[in-house]
């Protein structure tokens, strides 16, 4: 697929897109905040119209489509605000197992939620921290994981082992195993994880080369899913500020009406039409079944930059209102925070992006000589 048919959508993911549209419109930001980081209903009415299983097999009850179609739904979740784990479980989890065709099927109905554990999310490439010994009836797991997006409903973990050498699928009551809830900035359930004691032999799905390409699948889906979410989000935001600016006055006039204001204004459109160009080559690069990580390392620092930017000028023009709890455009300035930790921040990308240079260049001159 070229990059100029990846930008004309097909009849089943505009499908997808205008579901998610419409779906999403009508979730009130009040709602969002009473939820408390995940709504049992929003959850089942993902499951009934098929978005947990975008990405998987149709023999798991999935629809079997891909990134493009996953960006749509992303950037409509991304305006809606919502806080329930739809990228680790749906995205990162379905996306891992499926590629090692492991039974994904309670995750696709809604009726189970994973959470990824040591990889996907964040999708910087930091190593895990845990490590796995051999036992007498299958391994032990030991050290701790500080960021997991989970909540009190995540009924199963990935747990991907340092250097991505073992991943692990253990359920929520696997003894050892030590969770301790707290909440992220914007509002999401998020959770550390401390192992310490023996698992089944079956809980390891994938060892070696299986394992790392599952878990770069996985991360894969990731960057691509929070571009996409991030996008959206930069939408709303600009959105929420150029009605703000048309309704308030200022020296008898609309705030709007200033040319300095307008220009920032400006600024903002020229982020949002960058970010919906990287989300859109995020999501083409993920359609490969190669590594697009020389592609996602750029995706992860131009969007990073765009929601600094957005996030920041958008609380200056809301001015002191801007940070109350009762205007919606602070909250989703957490949620451009969040998204930007989670995708490893600008500078963090292009480091990644500046080792991968370094490396590609250290091999040609070895080739060379």
């Amino acid at each position: 697929m070229t990059f100029l048919e990846h930008l004309t959508p097909s009849d089943e993911t505009g499908m997808i897109r205008d579901a998610a549209d419409k779906w999403a419109a009508g979730i009130s930001d009040a709602d969002v905040r009473r939820s408390g980081g995940f709504a049992p209903g929003r959850w089942s009415e993902m499951a009934a119209m098929g978005w947990h299983g975008l990405l998987a097999d149709p023999d798991h009850g999935g629809l079997g489509l891909g990134p493009d179609a996953l960006s749509l739904l992303c950037q409509a979740i991304g305006r809606a605000r919502l806080p329930e784990p739809f990228v680790a479980s749906s995205v990162v989890c379905v996306g891992t197992l499926t590629a090692l065709g492991q039974d994904v099927t309670a995750l696709v109905d809604g009726s189970a939620i994973a959470a990824p554990a040591g990889f996907g999310l964040p999708c910087d490439g930091g190593p895990s921290g845990v490590t796995a010994t051999a036992g007498a009836e299958g391994h032990n797991l030991s050290d701790m994981i500080d960021i997991c997006e989970s909540g009190p409903d995540t009924s199963e973990f990935l747990v991907a082992t340092a250097g991505g050498d073992g991943l692990f699928r253990l359920p929520r009551s696997t003894p050892g195993l030590t969770i301790t809830h707290y909440g992220a900035i914007d509002g999401r359930n998020l959770a550390r994880l401390s192992f310490d004691g023996p698992v089944p032999a079956d809980a390891l799905i994938a060892t070696g080369d299986a394992a790392r390409a599952a878990i770069r699948r996985g991360t894969t889906l990731a960057v691509s899913a929070l571009a996409a979410d991030a996008t959206g989000t930069i939408e709303k935001a600009t959105e929420l500020t150029t009605a703000y600016l048309d309704e308030r006055s200022q020296f008898g006039k609309p705030l709007a009406a200033f040319q300095s204001l307008r220009h920032m204004v400006a600024d903002l459109l020229v982020e949002l039409e960058a970010s919906r160009s990287m989300a859109e080559l995020a999501a083409f690069a993920a359609s490969d079944d190669g590594d697009p990580k020389h592609l996602h390392d750029r995706v992860r620092a131009r969007i990073c930059r765009a929601a600094q930017s957005v996030g920041q000028n958008a609380i200056q023009l809301h001015g002191g209102m801007g940070m109350t709890d009762e205007m919606a455009i602070g909250h989703y300035f957490r949620r451009l925070i969040f998204l930007q930790a989670m995708m490893g921040q600008e500078a963090g990308a292009l480091r990644d992006r500046a080792t991968t240079l370094a490396r590609d260049i250290e091999m040609q001159r070895e080739v060379a000589q």
